[in-house]
């Protein structure tokens, strides 16, 4: 079954009374900051296609700057990113990297169709989903050529039954590409969304897979709505829940109890503290961002009136955001393609390119 090109969907919700949504100047701040955000991107991608550090995230970081160019609608060979001065065609080459670094055969201890970079230690299954998806989706754009085609169809096989047999017994997923007794939310929602992906595009996805993910998602919620970083550490952060809130969306939960609490709680953490000053905060602005959307009405109106505007004044003048200047510096910073990259996908939710993003 072949995947059918991504389709823009617009959609519309009733706006409350009560909220007033972004100013039409603020909707035009944003169109120029991830017009500025993916030039930026461009001008710093790597001879190679890459993005960020060698040793620091380069194929989570390259995946994530392929999916912000084609969440605003940026395809292989398409487009003014598609021969851009001095680096030829964005996508393309960013998707070659992702591609030659799918293994064929066992490496390192890694199992085949495992996306990894030598000397990437900080990726791992968070890379190896995020670049899943990017695959998928470029597949799913219907541009590739016979052979390319065959390529990608081949690698999300591959990538699709490593993230399968690299489930836990408790139903989450953890750093490492093996069914091991680690699990935690954050690489969770990566892979989960990844599956959701192959199987709209048409690839076999086993469905108690699924079913074993979504209860492990139910099962790290708290009382009070937030999920915790795993079954075993009951730290819970609005990042975290943004991500399971996007994790249940994806396996097609949408109105349970679980999700209004959880949107619950993170509609106060919004309202009530300033996000930039958490570990992560781009990583939770992406997920709000999706969370928030498909929830529509109230929810989506906090986003656009206390994410939105904070996130705009966080771009600099040269067109990156650097979670250097605004997380915690000391755990956990990946500079200003990993930032950038979260930043424009955030700002792009309600555009409706990716299938991930859409109501």
């Amino acid at each position: 079954m072949r995947a059918a090109p991504l389709l823009l969907l617009v959609a519309s919700f009733a706006r409350p009374q009560d909220i007033t949504g972004p100013s039409r100047e603020l909707e035009g701040d944003r169109a120029r900051a991830v017009r500025t955000g993916l030039d930026y991107l461009a001008r710093e991608q790597s001879k190679d296609g890459s993005w960020g550090a060698p040793d620091r995230g380069v194929i989570g970081i390259t995946a994530l700057g392929v999916l912000a160019f084609l969440a605003q609608g940026h395809q292989e060979g398409f487009g003014p990113y598609a021969d851009f001065p001095g680096r030829g065609d964005i996508v393309r080459r960013a998707v070659d990297f992702l591609l030659k670094h799918s293994t064929q055969t066992a490496r390192q201890g890694n199992p085949p169709g495992y996306i990894f970079s030598e000397g990437d230690a900080d990726s791992r299954m968070h890379g190896h989903g995020y670049a899943t998806q990017a695959l998928i989706l470029v597949y799913g754009t219907g541009r590739a050529d016979a052979a390319r085609e065959r390529e990608l169809k081949e690698k999300i096989k591959r990538a699709v039954q490593v993230i399968e047999d690299s489930q836990t017994i408790t139903g989450g997923w953890g750093y490492e590409p093996r069914s091991s007794t680690m699990h935690e939310g954050s690489v969770t929602v990566t892979v989960v969304q990844a599956l959701r992906l192959a199987a709209d595009a048409g690839f076999v996805v086993d469905r108690e897979v699924q079913e074993r993910g979504l209860k492990y998602l139910r099962d790290s919620q708290k009382p009070d709505g937030s999920f915790k970083y795993s079954h075993m550490a009951d730290t819970s952060t609005p990042a975290l829940t943004a991500a399971a809130l996007t994790a249940m969306h994806g396996f097609g939960e949408y109105y349970s109890r679980p999700i209004t609490k959880g949107l619950e709680y993170l509609d106060r953490s919004y309202r009530g503290r300033d996000l930039f000053h958490l570990q992560w905060p781009f990583y939770c602005h992406y997920y709000s961002a999706q969370a928030f959307y498909r929830a529509g009405g109230p929810h989506w109106e906090t986003w656009k009136r206390y994410g939105l505007p904070r996130l705009l004044d966080e771009q600099r003048r040269e067109g990156f955001w650097d979670d250097r200047l605004t997380a915690d510096a000391r755990r956990g910073s990946h500079g200003r393609h990993h930032a950038t990259a979260f930043a424009v996908l955030a700002l792009s939710v309600d555009e409706g390119y990716l299938p991930i993003f859409q109501r």
